[in-house]
């Protein structure tokens, strides 16, 4: 819960100074809750200004050492580094953060934006909660059409899944299936052409791929990759070339370079 406390002049200065003290330090902190609101942020540091001229005893060594060149246009890049010494390092991690939201290059194309509700990403068996929050968020950012979770695969009841997703998963469609080879049979009914994401000797690569819409991607398990039996159920093998030597690019990175260059590549069908 965001803090957002405001002291009118006669009350502060019936505080106590250790009390004063107190009191600009949640507002200090509560500017780390903040970063992602401007107006929010620059109200609050406004608000601190205000306050410190009434303080009549020095403030602490940190707190002024905080307050210097503080002000209510500084960047939240700026505030987040005055509040990372501040707080001796003890930020709160990304995933604890609000989202910036209205800022992204938000692109109306009608056309992109019907091929990506085409899109549906099936998710076969991964353990990882932080990897399926990551396909959430990359799925909103893209307006995909829908994730389907399999077998073991994290749903957003899960208890962690509002921390990685970063709240994506209220926005995303998604549908749950115990098994994989039911989610393909599913989309084959709804009229879906289904790629396998795989290293294989039989799959093509994903940027010389010409794509069917729609279509709905399988994305297999982070160290097993996609079980034999599920591949024979799918129409199209589709691979991500490399260069190194270990095959260990991260599941959730992967499927968003796939589902970029399907949108915004040139092979499409």
């Amino acid at each position: 819960m965001k803090f957002s406390a405001h002291y009118s002049e006669t009350r502060f200065k019936a505080l106590t100074y250790g009390e004063q003290i107190r009191a600009l330090n949640k507002l200090i902190l509560s500017l780390e809750q903040n970063l992602t609101a401007s107006e929010k942020r620059s109200q609050i540091i406004e608000h601190i200004l205000e306050l410190c001229l009434q303080v009549e005893k020095p403030l602490p060594e940190k707190m002024q050492f905080f307050l210097k060149e503080l002000n209510p246009h500084i960047s939240s890049h700026q505030l987040m580094n005055k509040l990372y010494f501040y707080c001796d390092g003890a930020l709160r991690k990304d995933s604890q953060m609000a989202l910036i939201t209205g800022k992204g290059n938000f692109i109306a194309d009608p056309l992109l934006r019907q091929k990506a509700k085409q899109i549906t990403v099936i998710c076969d068996n991964l353990r990882s909660v932080f990897n399926v929050g990551s396909l959430f968020r990359t799925s909103e950012c893209l307006g995909i059409g829908k994730i389907i979770l399999c077998g073991i695969t994290p749903t957003p009841e899960h208890s962690n899944m509002p921390k990685t997703a970063m709240g994506t998963e209220k926005l995303v469609a998604w549908k749950y299936f115990s098994t994989t080879s039911e989610a393909i049979a599913f989309s084959h009914q709804e009229g879906l052409y289904i790629y396998a994401l795989e290293t294989i000797d039989k799959a093509k690569s994903v940027f010389e791929t010409v794509y069917r819409l729609p279509l709905a991607i399988v994305i297999g398990n982070e160290a097993l990759g996609i079980e034999a039996s599920i591949l024979e159920l799918c129409d199209e093998f589709i691979t991500l070339p490399q260069l190194g030597w270990k095959n260990s690019l991260n599941v959730g990175v992967a499927a968003g370079i796939v589902l970029y260059q399907i949108i915004f590549g040139g092979f499409n069908g």
